[in-house]
Formats: structure tokens, C-alpha cells, sequence
């Protein structure tokens, strides 16, 4: 009895962990932009945090979340996977979502209840001119647009950099 109590135990630790880690902030505006409103466990009433019907973006990291138009989950509701909504008027959430819950990764979803996958993220580099990342800053054209998560464009060539070891060029020069 003792074996079969301690393993339930270690899975509720573990389902309790992925969840933690489990969040998603809404934008005001579009692009990720305006005031935002995180929430790392279930909101049934936007209005309770004066976001309610304000939400024009989202980011989603970790677990799926269900948005929902009206309070306490009810009226129209999408699940969004983990990723970047830059806008939710495609799906006809723009200023309309009143209530969110995570969604357990082990429940079932029908896949008609999903919103179109979100945009693949993008990885961005950026360089400095001095150390601590001081003085002017440089996002070289190409390099800021490669998809992140191991996803390897087709290699651009650095027309405008000198890729010899230790050589520092001014930014104007890039």
C-alpha cells in the first residue's frame, strides 16, 4: 500500500510541476503591445483584473489554456497552444476573451476547439559594440528572422561582416 501511495504522490508532484510552468500573458493591443495581464492558473473573470474584453494578443508558454468570450468559461471557447498569437482578430477573440483555463496535458481535445497553430517564434540576435552589452547596437538583416528551436534556415552568407578571428568593425561598416 505504501509503494502505490508514494507513486500517486510522484505523479501529482509531477503534473503539479509541468503545470507551474505553465503561463499566458495577454497584450493589449496587437504585436504584443499595451498593458499586459499574466495569469499562471485558472481566471474565471477578467473583470476582477480590468482586462476583461481588452485582450488583442497572447503568448502562451508551457501547457495549452482555454480562452473563453464570456465569464466562468462559458460562451465561445478556443484552445490555444504554446506559442505566439501576434493577433486574435483571425480567430474573433480581439477584445472578446472574459475568462482562461490551463488545460492538463493528458486531457483530450477535440481538434475542431483549437485556434490555427500560432506562428513559429523567432530566434534574435543582436550585437554590441561594447562590452556589457554598451554603445550601439546591430541586428544584422537575416539573422533576426531565423526560426528558433533548432528549426536551421538555409545558410545566408555574411556579405558584409569580416569573419576573421578578433577583428572588430565599427557598425557603420556592417
Amino acid at each position: 500500500m505504501k509503494t502505490l501511495t508514494k507513486a500517486a504522490l510522484a505523479i501529482a508532484v509531477v503534473v503539479a510541476a509541468a503545470q507551474a510552468n505553465a503561463q499566458v500573458t495577454f497584450y493589449e493591443n496587437q504585436g504584443f503591445q499595451g498593458r499586459a495581464f499574466t495569469a499562471q492558473t485558472n481566471v474565471a473573470d477578467f473583470g476582477r483584473f480590468g482586462f476583461n474584453d481588452r485582450a488583442s494578443s497572447v503568448m502562451v508558454t508551457g501547457e495549452r489554456w482555454e480562452v473563453c468570450e464570456d465569464v466562468r468559461y462559458l460562451g465561445r471557447c478556443v484552445v490555444l497552444r504554446p506559442g505566439q498569437y501576434s493577433t486574435l482578430g483571425a480567430m474573433g477573440l480581439n477584445d472578446r476573451i472574459s475568462s482562461v483555463r490551463a488545460i492538463c496535458h493528458s486531457q483530450r481535445i477535440d481538434e475542431r476547439r483549437y485556434a490555427p497553430a500560432p506562428a513559429p517564434a523567432v530566434a534574435q540576435i543582436t550585437f554590441y559594440e561594447d562590452e556589457r552589452f554598451g554603445g550601439r547596437s546591430l541586428q544584422p538583416p537575416g539573422v533576426s528572422k531565423m526560426p528558433a528551436r533548432g528549426r536551421t534556415p538555409a545558410p545566408q552568407p555574411f556579405t558584409r561582416m569580416n569573419a576573421s578571428a578578433g577583428a572588430r568593425l565599427p557598425p557603420t561598416q556592417w
